[in-house]
């Protein structure tokens, strides 16, 4: 069985994030302990395997071509899930740079971080190894910003460089199992539903969630929405001043109502809803390849390390993790360990599209870097170095469960399973990670809370289903994502304008727009990756 869940993440990694803060002085640029060296301190939501893979690409930085020695030291400070708190740190607890996972926050810190240089984000449309663009289009609408003493619109500069990226379309499936049962991997809905259900009639559970990790419903509504509505997906996006009445919108209840039909049925949940609610990602990424309870696992590609060891045997076959959820470092590497990998039995396929007229979704999240004010020389040189194509070859090679946002990245690096992952998000239109974008909104007191409950109100374990309906658990959801608009609204009162409004009225006739005129326009699928926002 799993092993019992220790201290939380948040409380484990507060106290390791503090302790080094509590002995190091500032000094602009990076911090000098006692006479030694410099040091740049680096803020980063990673921890056990994770950090470590990024320790990994740190000792690469002195090999870079175009680089020379490092004149400084880099200290890693793992924040967990309070990262978005490290750009408005301040004084002894001030950090240099910010590995920053939630790019929707990063406009609430522009007081306290320093522009990136902007030969890092060249103008010209083709990147420096004559490919497409380095970085995909969407990512100058999230990091691009006016200055925040700026008189008027002002020039727009870049407040962060993306690192790395995730592929949040992804589902892990058993392909041992499918092949005795002679199942093939959906490509439609309708044809998901089917095979939910000859799963069940074969006595496997179709599905393994982990929803003590809010995030994984999250990005099951992002990919549903995408699929049924992508109009509607960018402008809860793009616009706050809309977004109560959004919640409620036709698409937005479609959408709900069709993870109704995924996630209700009886014998659909490894565990059930009561042992989902408990459980985190590697312990559902386990129920599939360790403990054989369930068929498949919606989590995006940083679980590859995960997926790998327990389909392997490597180890025994609990978690093995810390407090933090994460991978134990020396654990998960992409190639396997004596002769035992068996990539065969590790299958994957792209979350399946809701209609014929709309592609499969494709949402992707992402890690980006950021400058605290005033950023000295040694924050940028470091900058520079984790910017470079070749920089995080060393966590792709090793640990996987990392995707470049650099297309300038060689793909040679990725494992078999990995490379169709980045190959999507590198050529395809996906669209950014809704709730990392919305802030309080979209985390654990807004969408994390409301699907959570709502996938309670749609569980027939709970009162037998009595007096429960998916309608009423429909208006459940919208009242909380309304009350959790509310409260953000409470606590910005000033309703600072939408830094992403392009000006643009959305869609007139998808029944999402608050002003719909009842018109037959229906939503094109052109999404944020392929540089309309």
């Amino acid at each position: 069985m799993p092993e019992p869940l220790a201290p939380t993440r948040r409380a484990v990694l507060r106290a390791a994030a503090l302790t080094p803060l509590a002995v190091a002085a500032t000094g602009c640029g990076g911090s000098t302990v006692l006479g030694d060296r410099p040091t740049v301190r680096v803020a980063v939501s990673w921890s056990a395997g994770e950090l470590g893979a990024f320790r990994d690409v740190l000792a690469g930085l002195n090999h870079l071509p175009g680089f020379g020695p490092m004149t400084y030291d880099v200290t890693p400070v793992p924040f967990g899930d309070d990262i978005g708190t490290a750009p408005a740190a301040r004084g002894a607890g001030r950090l240099d740079l910010v590995m920053l996972p939630l790019p929707g926050e990063l406009r609430r810190h522009l007081d306290t971080l320093a522009p990136i240089p902007t030969d890092l984000w060249p103008d010209s449309p083709v990147g420096s190894a004559g490919s497409a663009a380095r970085y995909a289009p969407v990512w100058r609408s999230l990091l691009f910003a006016a200055g925040p003493r700026a008189n008027g619109p002002g020039r727009l500069l870049p407040y962060g460089l993306p690192f790395k990226m995730s592929n949040k379309s992804a589902v892990w499936y058993d392909r041992d199992l499918f092949r005795r049962l002679h199942l093939r991997p959906p490509s439609t809905w309708a044809q998901w539903l089917r095979l939910n259900q000859a799963l069940r009639s074969a006595g496997r559970r179709p599905l393994a969630l982990g929803v003590a990790d809010g995030w994984s419903l999250t990005d099951f509504f992002e990919n549903v929405l995408v699929g049924t509505s992508p109009s509607t997906y960018e402008r809860l996006a793009r616009d706050p001043a809309h977004r109560p009445a959004l919640w409620g919108s036709a698409p937005v209840r479609a959408c709900l109502r069709r993870l109704a039909d995924l996630w209700s049925p009886a014998g659909t949940l490894a565990g059930g809803v009561t042992g989902s609610l408990v459980r985190q990602f590697p312990e559902a990424v386990l129920e599939v390849f360790g403990y054989h309870r369930a068929a498949m696992v919606v989590v995006a590609d940083y679980a590859e390390p995960y997926v790998r060891r327990f389909a392997t045997g490597d180890g025994d076959s609990s978690p093995g993790r810390s407090s933090s959820g994460r991978l134990p470092a020396g654990h998960g590497s992409v190639r396997g360990s004596g002769g035992t990998d068996d990539p065969g039995r590790i299958g994957v396929f792209r979350f399946p599209r809701m209609s014929s007229d709309l592609p499969a979704p494709l949402v992707a999240g992402g890690d980006v870097m950021v400058l605290t004010r005033p950023a000295g020389p040694n924050a940028v040189d470091l900058l520079r170095r984790l910017a470079h194509p070749l920089a995080p070859r060393p966590w792709i090679a090793s640990t996987g469960g990392f995707i470049a946002a650099d297309h300038d990245t060689p793909a040679g690096s990725y494992s078999p399973q990995a490379a169709p992952l980045a190959a999507e998000l590198r050529t395809g239109t996906f669209h950014f990670d809704l709730s990392d974008q919305l802030g309080a909104v979209g985390s654990r007191e807004g969408m994390w809370r409301a699907l959570k409950d709502f996938l309670v109100d749609v569980s027939p374990e709970h009162d037998g289903g009595e007096g429960r309906t998916v309608d009423a658990a429909v208006e459940r959801f919208v009242a909380r994502m309304r009350l959790a608009e509310e409260r953000e609204q409470a606590s910005d009162p000033e309703d600072p304008e939408d830094p992403g409004d392009t000006g643009d009225p959305g869609d007139p006739g998808d029944p999402g727009d608050p002003g719909d005129t009842g018109g037959t326009s229906r939503d094109t699928g052109t999404g944020t990756g392929g540089g309309r926002w």
